[in-house]
């Protein structure tokens, strides 16, 4: 017979970590957003990269960081539904 079901302790360890990864890579996004505007930088290849920064990747830094929450919660909601379906 298969087994079904999962380990809360576990699993809320990797909610957590999910969660604590997602603030960490918001506060990288954040310090080298703001390490990038407070350099004095001029010129073509400066427009280009703040535009890559802009547009691209502090746009995928924050996507993956909400990615991670996102998936945080879902583990989330699976422990509550495994310790409700475990107590009644």
């Amino acid at each position: 017979m298969a087994k079904l079901g999962l380990d809360p302790e576990a699993l809320t360890a990797l909610q957590r970590q999910l969660r604590s990864d997602a603030d960490a890579i918001t506060s990288l996004a954040a310090k080298l957003d703001s390490l990038l505007r407070s350099a004095w930088w001029e010129g073509p290849d400066a427009t280009k990269f703040r535009g890559e920064w802009d547009g691209t990747h502090k746009a995928q830094l924050t996507r993956i960081a909400a990615e991670l929450d996102g998936a945080a919660q879902q583990v989330a909601a699976n422990v509550t539904q495994q310790n409700q379906a475990s107590s009644g």
